[in-house]
């Protein structure tokens, strides 16, 4: 019975991530669309204030969400590096990204990992690949090419350049794949609320000295309430909330199963941005989309048959 009503609790963990993710690159946009924010400013305060929310939930948290682990000295130079490509250089990307693209193209293309991590792997550590692997990467890049080439301004969406805005968060992608495929060990040494504390907060301090002196100056109190709603957002469930669900799901289930629930992020955000009329969903956003999630699957079809 136990078991069970773990089950369950994972898969509401799951479904609840992914659901505030999914609004994240909508209610994210809408942000950036005001002209008082810049990305720099949004990236910065989403960092800081995860990094503060991270150590507050380290000293009033229970240790079953917020375990009381000491970092290795040897891994502190890991971390750093670790940290440059997870967080620091992945979320200026994203953000800067999100300001130039549609909201439902940022979560697409930030669905495209996979791709990358895979490549990473078997130009790095010279595993062979399986032909399933190999269609899916090709059927994903295809359906990432469709996305970059049929892009189109739109200023009444505040779309100003999808090309180069989708071309920063596929960047996004691969240094995040490269953190995945060169620092995997501390995913497995440490847990993910210790791992992503000291990652927000090496990156932190680096914001500090390149975002501070715009989060300084940014007129506050100029913003709207439904901004500053949405900037707490992103810091607080976008980030921090959404982090604290993932390790809930990750106890008790399969990986091919949370990786599924990632394919909702892309329907909230379409279904968001349409109803708050944030974006256009064309013919081409419906192809792209259905070669990345096929793509995506083929390439985990291989280790969902591992897991099962």
């Amino acid at each position: 019975m136990k078991a069970l009503k773990a089950i369950i609790w994972g898969h509401i963990a799951m479904l609840a991530a992914n659901v505030i993710w999914g609004l994240m690159s909508p209610v994210g946009k809408d942000a950036l669309n005001s002209p008082d924010i810049q990305p720099l400013v949004l990236t910065g305060i989403r960092i800081i204030g995860a990094a503060c929310l991270f150590w507050l939930g380290s000293l009033f948290l229970p240790e079953s969400v917020a375990p009381k682990e000491k970092i290795e000295k040897k891994d502190y130079i890991h971390l750093a590096i670790a940290s440059m490509l997870i967080i620091f250089a992945n979320q200026i990307l994203i953000i800067f990204g999100m300001s130039m693209t549609s909201p439902v193209d940022a979560t697409v293309m930030c669905s495209t990992s996979p791709f990358f991590t895979l490549l990473l792997i078997w130009m790095l550590q010279g595993e062979k690949p399986y032909w399933v692997k190999i269609l899916g990467v090709v059927i994903g890049f295809a359906g990432m090419m469709t996305f970059l080439l049929s892009g189109k301004s739109d200023a009444a969406m505040h779309v100003t350049n999808p090309l180069l805005g989708n071309v920063m968060i596929v960047l996004s992608q691969v240094f995040g794949a490269l953190y995945m495929v060169k620092y995997a060990n501390l995913t497995r040494k440490y847990s993910p609320f210790t791992l992503m504390k000291w990652l927000f907060t090496i990156s932190a301090v680096l914001m500090v000295f390149v975002a501070g002196p715009g989060i300084i100056h940014t007129e506050w109190n100029a913003l709207s309430s439904k901004v500053l709603i949405e900037v707490g957002y992103v810091v607080l469930f976008g980030t921090f909330i959404g982090y604290l669900l993932l390790p809930v799901g990750q106890q008790v289930l399969n990986p091919t199963v949370i990786a599924m629930y990632n394919y909702l992020q892309p329907v909230v955000a379409a279904i968001f941005s349409l109803i708050a009329g944030l974006a256009k969903i064309s013919l081409y956003t419906i192809i792209g989309t259905l070669l990345i999630f096929a793509g995506v699957y083929l390439t985990n079809l291989e280790r969902a048959k591992k897991a099962n």
